[in-house]
């Protein structure tokens, strides 16, 4: 409670003092550019902070993401060699960045944090790309005026705002499975006022698969072949329904000061498809499980202020509240009508609702040759709220009696519980260039986690650098420690939760080269270090009776990742754009001697993407994505009273989805149609053991943009 008021406080104080113009809105890196823009290649672009020059950034652009076939974020961020995307038995694409899961990936829209306020992972399939104006990715070391939270890297989404005059766009698109998409736009800036407004409404049946699964697997000197439950051309409980309504709203009363209200409306629903392989003698294949979501509900309101009361004086601030609630429910079987089989362990109907509220000032003073200052204060109050019936077996919430299947009957038992958690952070960056050609930037943060149980402490600290050796070739290195706390789902959600857990830190080193190469071309290397140390997992193996031979979090020792990424742009030819990246990621998990690689953890990808500007308008657009070498290791034996778990690794099979779009403008460019296949080459491949993705999906449109 006493937390409760300090926070409504100091809402309280910045609320008044926004009355007046004193605070500006957004990070130092939300109007920066990339580095590398085709057609226009300049290693020195002067929008790039010396913080930026030193680090690893990605800028995917709303054109990019238009010529592509992405719908959401995490199609967009697939065509990253250091990202990966994989969609396990949650139903949900996690967006992982250099083998980081996405817990430790912190994801901000127009600078807020959107991450869940109970597990600290998002869902980028929830974001339509019609509101966005880029997306820049961060990977590895980052900035400290982020806060915690952001171990492999921070993904700001930067949306878009209104324009001169009254500018619209409608479309449509359909495909395999009749599917639709609808989205519209309207936007416009007149004098003083601008405004950006968009919604979409999607709907899917279900997906194409490949071919149907089945199983064949060798034990104890037998056959058996295993019939899966997806013997059909679509994927079963695959459906998802989501429909989404955006608003930025701006104002500026003068040219030193500009007012913005952001809000976002999101609702919808979708099936979490079980594992295809209902296997026992698969060693690596999960139980298959049930659930959906059947209904979820979340909005963003964002209020901010831009003042910049004189050249060298610029003092951002916002005021944010998120909040998602839906209904998670895992039902007794493939039928997905029941909660109360008896014979059946770890169902659930839960209504779950998260929130998350804050407040920010960024304070930046241009000391000119002497360097720029900025100070971050920044402070969130997270809330987690569950109710509903959960049945003993699986996860329980924290009063829920039972922890264990035990054996039956299973009966219901009621769940309500909440918990809330208080992050606040001070943090102070200097950047200065030290000349023309050079330029470093050192940051500090100080942390804390506030509980009713405990309190926990912790800093960070960067280091940027970058040397421009020649006008075309820039050398930078990074350094980073950052600290990410733990979540409340690691925390409170038994049987798992732990209380007593330690935070997660990593120390990033990095290295890279800039290379402006002839004809429009460019080519960049980066290398990377990362040890992640407390890094938090279940203990399966060596339990004692007084912890219940239950599984639970703890802190394990270290995981490492290293390794490099490496791209080549070129725009060598007037109509021609063609980018070539790959990343090669050594894992290490040195929690366990019977593991070595990370799990699931991708040693080389490879991205092609490329398109050529007929001069009658078409536009053809080519992705390859390769993925190679992903280990993934047997499930736990079950005995949890060995000394330690042994587990046999094998490896994923590797795969090649190459995705193709036409478009053709007409009538002048207010109209484009175009037609596409995703996976044409209806490759079958899982990144998630058991878990088949989507075969090939054949789908067209139309959009038609209008101005007056």
């Amino acid at each position: 409670m006493k937390y409760t008021i300090l926070f409504s406080a100091q809402l309280l104080l910045v609320l008044s003092l926004m009355a007046s113009p004193l605070f500006a809105m957004g990070t130092h890196e939300d109007q920066s550019e990339d580095i590398f823009s085709l057609g226009e290649v300049s290693v020195t672009a002067p929008s790039m902070t010396p913080i930026e020059a030193g680090e690893t950034v990605h800028v995917i652009s709303a054109e990019q993401i238009r010529n592509s076939s992405a719908r959401t974020v995490d199609e967009a961020l697939v065509l990253l060699s250091d990202v990966n995307v994989k969609l396990g038995a949650d139903g949900v694409p996690r967006v992982e960045i250099r083998g980081f899961k996405a817990r430790d990936i912190l994801v901000l829209l127009d600078g807020v944090p959107i991450n869940s306020a109970f597990d600290q992972q998002f869902d980028p399939s929830s974001i339509p790309v019609d509101s966005i104006e880029k997306i820049k990715v961060t990977t590895g070391a980052s900035s400290v005026l982020y806060g915690t939270g952001g171990l492999g890297g921070v993904i700001n989404i930067i949306t878009k705002k209104g324009k001169p005059g009254l500018n619209g766009t409608v479309g449509f698109e359909s495909g395999d499975g009749a599917p639709y998409l609808a989205r519209t736009s309207l936007s416009g800036r007149d004098g003083k006022f601008d405004f950006f407004l968009s919604g979409s409404a999607y709907h899917r049946d279900n997906f194409p698969l490949a071919r149907p699964v089945t199983t064949r697997t060798e034990y104890n000197s037998k056959t058996h072949t295993v019939e899966s439950l997806e013997n059909s051309g679509y994927r079963k409980n695959s459906d998802n329904t989501r429909n989404n309504v955006f608003l930025n709203l701006g104002y500026t009363p003068h040219s030193d000061l500009h007012f913005a209200l952001t809000g976002n409306f999101v609702e919808g629903g979708y099936g979490k498809p079980a594992s295809a392989i209902n296997n026992t003698f698969d060693p690596y294949a999960p139980t298959p499980q049930y659930a959906r979501v059947d209904n979820y509900q979340g909005f963003l309101l964002q209020l901010a202020a831009d003042y910049a009361p004189s050249a060298v004086l610029d003092i951002p601030s916002r005021i944010y509240y998120n909040r998602i609630a839906q209904d998670n429910n895992r039902y007794d079987d493939e039928n997905y009508n029941s909660f109360d089989h008896e014979d059946v362990a770890g169902s659930y109907r839960l209504r779950n609702t998260g929130e998350k509220r804050g407040v920010s000032l960024q304070p930046k003073y241009d000391f000119g040759a002497a360097g720029t200052v900025t100070v971050g204060l920044l402070g969130g109050w997270d809330t987690w709220t569950a109710s509903g019936e959960k049945k003993p077996g699986g996860y329980v919430y924290q009063n829920t009696p039972g922890s264990g299947a035990g054996s039956p009957p299973y009966k219901l038992f009621p769940v309500a519980d909440e918990h809330d958690v208080f992050l606040c952070s001070v943090t102070l960056e200097y950047e200065v260039p030290l000349g023309k050609n050079i330029g470093f930037a050192v940051g500090y943060g100080h942390h804390w986690q506030i509980r009713e149980d405990k309190t926990l402490e912790e800093f960070s600290l960067s280091g940027s650098l970058y040397y421009d050796l020649y006008r075309d070739t820039r050398l930078k290195a990074a350094f980073m420690r950052n600290v990410r706390f733990p979540t409340m789902s690691e925390l409170y959600m038994r049987p798992t939760n732990n209380p007593t857990l330690d935070p997660e830190i990593v120390y990033h080193y990095q290295l890279g080269v800039e290379q402006k190469l002839p004809g429009k071309s460019f080519f960049k290397i980066n290398g990377f270090y990362s040890d992640l140390h407390n890094f938090i997992g279940l203990k399966q193996s060596g339990l004692t009776q007084a912890e219940g031979f239950v599984p639970y979090n703890v802190n394990f020792s270290l995981y490492s990742f290293y390794g490099f990424e490496t791209s080549l742009e070129t725009a060598f030819l007037k109509n021609v754009q063609m980018k070539l990246n790959y990343t090669l990621n050594v894992s290490k998990d040195s929690s366990l001697s019977s593991r070595d690689d990370v799990q699931y953890v991708p040693l080389h990808k490879l991205v092609l993407t490329g398109k050529y500007d007929f001069d009658f308008g078409l536009t053809p657009f080519v992705s390859v994505v390769y993925v190679a070498h992903s280990a993934v290791y047997t499930k736990p034996s079950g005995n949890t009273q060995l000394p330690e778990q042994v587990f046999w690794k094998t490896y994923m099979g590797d795969y090649a989805v190459a995705n193709v779009k036409l478009s053709q403008k007409l009538f002048k460019d207010r109209a484009t149609v175009y037609i596409g296949a995703d996976n044409i080459l209806d490759k079958d491949y899982e990144d998630t053991y058991g878990i088949p993705r989507p075969g090939r999906f054949v789908y067209g449109g139309f959009e038609y943009r209008f101005g007056l």
